[in-house]
């Protein structure tokens, strides 16, 4: 294993900005791997240092590349964005090497994502909980691969954005591997997101076999349950579990007093994607989202 500081950046009242690519194996194929473009997405960040941990055990076929951590700085504060000028860095890709800070470091994290293959991980965000899953384009049949409890195809003009899209732009194959909430280490969502990393990295010719993948419900269509008004939402189901029609999601309670004030229900069957784990909600706000099989 080599760890290449890729990039430096002087930082104004702390020490420099480094982004660490580690690298395995030589040669090709090539694959990257990137996490941590929010900082206070660590699911990802863990899920890669394990999948480092079994490739110091394990020469790949060819070469992986991890880039960790990317916001380093905004995971040191546990905040999603850039901590110096606020800024959402999967917003300005592909970067600009004479830019500002963040498009710099965008610019570097498309220098370092050598390869043929680029996955990204990612967690959902600090109010919901989501189970893992792959999101890709609806003709990218890789994903299946990963073994993961969802496979989640969506049409390649929702993914052309970010760092997916420029990824998308320069010619890559690219998915994303997602699981977990933001501002917390979800160990067992980050666990099973790395065995679906080395599924995945097996398929593309860099490790032998692994175990055989468990089934992987695939899914074009997400149904949204939002909640009329605000309050104090109470979940019923959990990430990963499966519905039926008119079964209970969850109850929206005055958070004064707790009277009910709306129920929740599934109008059709599936697999529970995401679930709001921050109870307090305003009105029109995700609380559940489900999967319909397509398989």
């Amino acid at each position: 294993m080599t760890d290449t500081p890729f990039f430096e950046l002087e930082s104004p009242y702390r020490g420099w900005y480094r982004l660490h690519r580690l690298s395995f194996g030589s040669g090709d194929p090539v694959t990257t791997l990137v996490a941590g473009i929010h900082g206070n997405e660590v699911n990802g960040t863990y899920a890669l240092n394990l999948l480092a941990g079994m490739l110091r055990l394990q020469t790949p076929n060819g070469t992986v590349h991890l880039l960790p951590c990317v916001n380093l700085f905004g995971a040191e504060e546990s905040r999603k964005r850039w901590p110096f000028d606020d800024r959402d860095l999967n917003e300005v890709f592909p970067g600009d090497a004479q830019g500002s800070p963040v498009e710099r470091v965008a610019e570097a994290v498309m220098r370092a994502s050598v390869g043929q293959l680029c996955i990204e991980l990612q967690t959902g965000s600090a109010l919901v909980h989501e189970v893992p899953h792959v999101r890709s384009p609806m003709d990218l049949a890789l994903g299946e691969a990963a073994g993961l409890p969802l496979l989640w195809r969506r049409p390649a003009e929702q993914l052309d954005e970010g760092l997916l899209g420029a990824w998308r732009a320069a010619g890559r194959t690219a998915l994303v591997v997602r699981g977990g909430r933001g501002g917390s280490l979800d160990v067992g969502d980050a666990r099973t997101m790395a065995r679906g990393l080395v599924r995945l990295l097996a398929h593309a010719g860099h490790l032998r076999d692994p175990e055989p993948a468990p089934p992987t419900i695939v899914s074009t269509t997400m149904l949204d349950y939002r909640c009329e008004v605000g309050g104090f939402f109470v979940p019923e189901v959990r990430p990963g579990e499966t519905v039926v029609v008119g079964q209970l999601l969850g109850t929206l309670r005055s958070p004064i007093g707790g009277e009910g004030v709306e129920s929740v229900t599934a109008t059709a069957a599936g697999v529970v994607l995401a679930v709001r784990v921050y109870p307090v909600v305003h009105g029109r706000e995700l609380v559940v989202r489900v999967a319909q099989s397509t398989t």
